[in-house]
């Protein structure tokens, strides 16, 4: 089997660019680890992980330029290294461990060359072992991970007991999806979605001017920082409740009180906060592994001091609606609108909000106990701002009780060169009191609400 070619997807393409634009920049590399509890069989991870590289040709994938422009150079399959780092004879191995997760995720996954995406194994004790997954975000969305991971679990039972994984031996392959994509721009489906956008965003601000600690530069480092903070069980609860109540999604809850503090924060009362969407609504998509996700700008209308039952309306409208035309690539959507670039910055996109909430199924493997923990950091920031939402109650988070299941945790990602870490933590307080305030009084209006907060 040789090498061959295969177009980008539009979000491969838009990623790309901004790679070439900025070579050298970590905020499009993805880090996880996998806590192993037992007796691991070396030997069967290897091979479970060089039957995911063979099942999925995204795994075996570079980039490279050709005469019609980038394109995805696709190679035969090739059995998985699995390095190994015995860290049982380490005064503190978790302490050693760390260090060497930080020094694998400082090195660069160069796109014109594999493998983009890594594994290495650190061994803490004859009982622990962490391996460590590295990939580049141009084969990597969230919900690819969680397909890999089940993935992997099925392939290693099936190497240690002998069995059969429960799985098609030929799944979909993403340079088919890549095809089909392109295909589909050039349909009525694509004009419709990219319509419905213009009309959305017709007259929008393209910029949310947040104030920051420091001048903004022409020119991005995509340096920053992710702290966690955890929303409480109890208030994470009434969140909940508020949600039933006004037959709205938990998201948009947690978003209208994120619009709220943005708009305290900047003045603005009309502006755009980008959100990912998994854009596998297709069954071909459900358990392919590479990067679908597309970015949305969902519209925050703030205007004529709705109280916040009213704003959960409007966000619930634009999410609704974001959902329904979520398949048009946001580079299209940018360009459509056309407007006024200035360097350094991104249009309808420099505050991002997620919500992490796609179902896991626990993690099992023979004889183990695993914990994932994705998304570590790497120091650095897609976006000015990126706060991603992990309610734990609607995934089946592994290794947490009942009441840590309610909570919701969130990754408070930012800009270094122009947020202070004082900043952001501040942020993330008045974010906590903002949802007290309005899960407790939803009728209030949401200047009341940011007077009422100003007095605190």
């Amino acid at each position: 089997m040789s090498d061959w070619h295969a177009p980008l997807s539009c979000s491969q393409e838009r990623l790309l660019f901004v790679e070439r634009l900025n070579p050298g920049i970590r905020a499009y590399q993805f880090q996880a680890r996998i806590d192993l509890v037992g007796r691991l069989d070396t030997t069967a991870l290897a091979r479970a992980l060089t039957d995911v590289v063979r099942r999925h040709e995204i795994y075996r994938t570079t980039f490279t330029d050709g005469p019609a422009g980038p394109r995805q150079l696709v190679h035969p399959p090739h059995p998985v290294e699995l390095p190994v780092d015995d860290l049982r004879d380490a005064a503190d191995p978790e302490t050693a461990a760390r260090a060497a997760i930080d020094e694998a995720i400082a090195t660069d996954l160069p796109v014109d060359r594999l493998p983009l995406v890594r594994w290495r194994l650190l061994r803490l004790a004859e009982d622990r072992t962490v391996l460590l997954h590295l990939e580049h975000h141009l084969i990597h969305d969230g919900w690819a991970f969680n397909v890999f991971v089940e993935e992997l679990c099925a392939l290693y039972a099936a190497h240690v007991t002998g069995g059969s994984p429960p799985m098609p031996d030929a799944p979909p392959q993403f340079a088919d999806f890549a095809a089909r994509q392109r295909a589909w721009l050039e349909g009525p489906e694509a004009e419709a979605q990219l319509a419905y956008w213009k009309r959305q965003l017709d007259g929008m601000p393209p910029y949310l001017d947040l104030p920051t600690d420091h001048p903004r530069t022409p020119k991005r480092r995509f340096l920053g920082d992710a702290p966690r903070f955890t929303v409480p069980a109890h208030l994470a609860d009434r969140a909940r409740a508020l949600a039933r109540q006004q037959r709205v999604s938990l998201f948009t809850v947690m978003l209208a009180a994120f619009e709220v503090l943005l708009h305290h924060w900047s003045g603005q009362k009309d502006f755009c906060v980008g959100s990912g969407m998994a854009g596998r609504s297709r069954p071909e998509t459900h358990r392919l592994l590479g990067m679908i996700v597309n970015t949305v700008a969902l519209r925050a209308d703030l205007r004529g001091d709705p109280t916040f039952a009213e704003l959960l309306d409007r966000v619930r409208d634009a999410t609704f609606g974001a959902l329904a035309h979520q398949d048009i690539p946001f580079d299209r959507v940018v360009t459509a609108l056309r407007p006024p670039r200035v360097p350094g910055r991104q249009p309808f996109s420099e505050v991002l909000f997620s919500f992490h909430d796609a179902p896991l199924r626990p993690v099992s493997m023979p004889g183990l106990t695993a914990v994932v923990t994705p998304g570590l950091t790497n120091g650095s920031a897609k976006a000015d701002l990126n706060v991603i939402a992990i309610p734990y109650a609607e995934q089946t988070a592994v290794g947490r009780g009942p009441q840590r299941q309610r909570d919701i945790e969130f990754i408070w990602e930012y800009d270094r060169d122009l947020f202070d870490a004082t900043t952001i933590a501040q942020a993330a307080a008045h974010y906590e009191r903002l949802l007290d305030a309005v899960t407790a009084a939803p009728r209030t209006r949401v200047s009341a609400v940011i007077s009422q907060e100003a007095m605190k």
